[in-house]
């Protein structure tokens, strides 16, 4: 189970746009104010297990928010025997994140520093993030709406290719 953190935001849009040879493509980005939202995520190779969206940057605090009341309690429910994986983030390494896994009886993971590569939920974010642009929200209540439908989207398939692409195996289906 992979473990990681996107920001999200209410100016979000398409970087490219298609028009009829010869004219223009045009579009707009909102000026001005805009709000953004943390999406904490795991991603199995079943497809996301589990998400989370908060109007603040990560911390220790807001990451064992996560933990105690959306992660854990999913994983002893359906995977109680998951080894989670997360990148070196500094909550992420914080004693009581550790603390409050293997109380759950859950195996904690880091990744070497800067490996991205290593981390199949960064391809996911760049799914839902083309989602997001699509839908281009400009609310925190239509971003949150169109994060769900975005998240909904990654499908097992996605998943496991997204795991294959990093480099893992996996059982056949």
């Amino acid at each position: 189970m992979f473990i990681d953190e996107a920001g999200v935001t209410t100016n979000m849009v398409r970087t490219h746009g298609r028009a009829p040879r010869g004219q223009r493509a045009y579009g707009t980005a909102p000026a001005g104010c805009w709000r953004r939202l943390t999406v904490l995520g795991a991603l199995g190779a079943d497809g996301v297990a589990a998400a989370m969206t908060i109007e603040r940057a990560t911390d220790t605090a807001v990451f064992t928010a996560f933990l105690d009341h959306v992660l854990i309690p999913e994983l002893v429910r359906t995977q109680p025997d998951a080894v989670v994986i997360m990148d070196n983030l500094s909550p992420h390494r914080a004693p009581a994140v550790r603390r409050r896994l293997e109380a759950a009886g859950l195996e904690l993971l880091l990744l070497p520093r800067y490996a991205p590569e290593l981390n199949p939920i960064e391809p996911m974010w760049a799914k839902v993030k083309a989602a997001l642009r699509a839908a281009a929200a400009r609310t925190v209540a239509a971003l949150e709406a169109a994060l769900a439908d975005a998240l909904d989207r990654v499908t097992p398939d996605d998943a496991r290719g997204f795991f294959r692409g990093c480099g893992y195996a996996l059982p056949a289906n």
